[in-house]
């Protein structure tokens, strides 16, 4: 067994800004502390749901984005709706080969996609990734069913313990808070500079009934441990794309 660290990056600053994905913008997933593009372990396009699988459109080198273009983009995301993208895997060491690509299943007018189906090559299903919120706790969760039919990993935004300290803490945090705003209205200060704190984010996706998880987000380190014997390569990466790109298309 082999475990992985890696990090979601993306190539440019529009997309993590805006939420619109001009022609050669792409995630890279490198390993954990290096930031080299040659040292990528995939490299993830962004194409139009209708585009066929194909070779690699991003660019060698990334465009710069301005103040005024960021505003501008955001300011039309606010009005108009932009369809989500399939996320293309490539292997890095031969760009024209595709590894899986995730396609997004219809959604509601407006609305995100709820499901996803993930492909090799060849267009044959690998998976299908789903989000949603637990009925009885509304946890946020994202479900992987494998094609093979074996049993599906779950990972839940938050763990047990992380919400447990959560609760314990949340009255201290209270207190800071109303500190915090009352030195800002004295100071006339910004508060979202005092204001740090937040809900569980790490998230571990296992299979029921087992402890060892497959794949695990620490949001502390925006990093990603991936196993390989528990999980697909191609499953894993595309859920750590997908679970990063989210994050984005929320704002």
């Amino acid at each position: 067994m082999a475990r992985t660290d890696f990090t979601v990056e993306v190539s440019g600053t529009s997309g993590s800004h805006a939420g619109l994905w001009p022609e050669g913008e792409c995630f890279i997933l490198l390993p954990d502390g290096e930031h080299r593009a040659e040292a990528a372990l995939t490299r993830v396009s962004l194409v139009k749901a209708d585009a066929p699988l194909g070779p690699a459109r991003w660019t060698a080198a990334a465009p710069q984005t301005t103040v005024a273009e960021v505003e501008q983009r955001t300011e039309t995301l606010g009005t108009e709706h932009e369809d989500h993208p399939v996320l293309v895997l490539h292997d890095p060491a031969a760009l024209d080969e595709v590894w899986c690509a995730v396609r997004p299943e219809p959604a509601p007018a407006g609305g995100e996609p709820r499901r996803f189906t993930v492909v090799d090559g060849e267009e044959r299903p690998l998976c299908h990734i789903s989000r949603g919120r637990s009925a009885l706790t509304r946890r946020a969760y994202w479900r992987i069913d494998p094609a093979d039919g074996s049993a599906p990993l779950t990972g839940h935004k938050g763990t047990l313990p992380g919400w447990l300290g959560f609760v314990l803490l949340l009255p201290l945090w209270c207190v800071f808070f109303v500190v915090s705003l009352l030195i800002t209205l004295v100071t006339l200060g910004d508060t979202t500079e005092l204001i740090v704190w937040g809900c569980p984010r790490r998230t571990v996706w296992r299979r029921r009934g087992e402890r060892r998880a497959a794949l695990d987000f620490r949001y502390l380190r925006v990093q990603y441990l991936w196993h390989d014997e528990r999980l697909d390569r191609r499953v894993a990466f595309a859920q750590a794309t997908l679970h990063q790109f989210a994050k984005y298309r929320a704002g």
